[in-house]
């Protein structure tokens, strides 16, 4: 059953949908339960698709002779990303296997779009087919997936003295050099 309340409902006939009834394929013996043996069963069913915020998964035991031990709810999703710098938020791909949901990235900060940066998310929650990418601004360079203002990125790399900054006697302009 599916809801928008973020609290328990009452469930009324026709609120709900079985997904299945399901028996067990194992079987215990007297000698089993004396050895104090465990057998399981495996399940696995889908659920879906999904229209709205939350869901309730319920389970009817009619006088059997079993015990739920364990659920395990899986959802399939494409993670968070980084690529060209863009990021690309989690995503729940659509339950149709052909069909791919189209997400649009946001470049890092000192950064702006040179085409649109797209990802495609697919059923598997892979993500594919990238498109279009970031580019860093001007006045910043792209170093180890961020992009750092370039006097930053150079006085790290070329330590440079303001007095002695001039070409055959001629004085240069002054260069920004914090630290030294």
């Amino acid at each position: 059953m599916e809801t928008d309340e973020p609290h328990g409902a009452k469930f009324k006939p026709g609120q709900y949908t079985k997904i299945d009834t399901i028996a067990a394929d194992e079987s215990f013996t007297q000698m089993d339960l004396g050895d104090r043996i465990l057998k399981l069963n495996t399940e696995v069913r889908e659920v879906g698709p999904i229209s709205r915020k939350g869901f309730y998964l319920a389970f009817q035991d009619i006088g059997a002779c079993i015990a739920l031990v364990s659920v395990r709810v899986y959802y399939k999703k494409c993670p968070f990303t980084f690529r060209n710098l863009a990021t690309f938020p989690d995503t729940i791909p659509r339950v149709d296997s052909s069909s791919l949901v189209e997400v649009r990235g946001a470049c890092i900060p000192n950064a702006e779009e040179r085409d649109t940066p797209k990802l495609y998310c697919g059923a598997d929650g892979d993500w594919l087919v990238p498109l279009g990418k970031c580019v860093c601004s001007m006045g910043h360079e792209e170093l180890d997936g961020t992009c750092l203002r370039r006097h930053r990125l150079l006085s790290g790399l070329i330590p440079v003295d303001a007095a002695s900054a001039s070409v055959d006697g001629d004085q240069g302009p002054a260069v920004d050099a914090p630290g030294l």
